[in-house]
């Protein structure tokens, strides 16, 4: 998909956007940058809508920093808002299954395009689950909770294949 010089421009205000803001208020010790990058490149490569694109660039922005909504709304507006917020913890459920849960049925809530950026989130972490049973765990349900909406996605497929293919034993 060839994309016009505006979507561009605001593709490219995402990533410094992103930049600064893990510089200036990043609390994740991961390389958030780098994931965020991949999971967006992925997306972009199967041609997926700008806000999508850009959803992905900034999906672990509310997590990871102290950017607003408000200020998500101002330079990206209200669509890339709703797949940033989708794709965001609720930080007062406590237990991690709840929390998980919680998110894909939000994701699942905000519709396709908010699972679509789920589900390279997801792929693109597995990268950092080593033999974590529970995270295993976590990608499954995923695959089982999404197959309905996202089966015929190439993200849901590569995401499959990738369980299949890693998961240990």
């Amino acid at each position: 998909m060839t994309r016009n010089y505006e979507d561009n421009k605001l593709i490219e205000e995402a990533i410094k956007f992103l930049v600064a803001s893990i510089e200036k208020s990043g609390k994740n010790p991961k390389p958030v940058i780098l994931h965020s990058i991949k999971v967006a490149v992925y997306l972009e490569k199967f041609g997926y809508t700008r806000d999508v694109v850009i959803g992905a660039l900034l999906h672990d922005l509310f997590e990871d920093t102290d950017v607003t909504r408000d200020e998500v709304i101002k330079k990206f507006g209200e669509n890339v808002t709703r797949l940033v917020e989708a794709n965001s913890f609720d930080e007062s459920i406590v237990d991690t299954i709840e929390r998980y849960i919680e998110l894909f049925e939000k994701c699942k809530q905000a519709g396709k395009d908010a699972l679509v950026i789920k589900a390279a989130d997801i792929l693109y972490n597995s990268d950092y689950y080593g033999s974590n049973e529970s995270l295993w765990q976590k990608m499954k349900y995923f695959i089982e909770f999404s197959e309905s909406d996202l089966k015929n996605e190439h993200v849901w497929l590569d995401l499959k294949n990738q369980y299949k293919k890693s998961k240990p034993d």
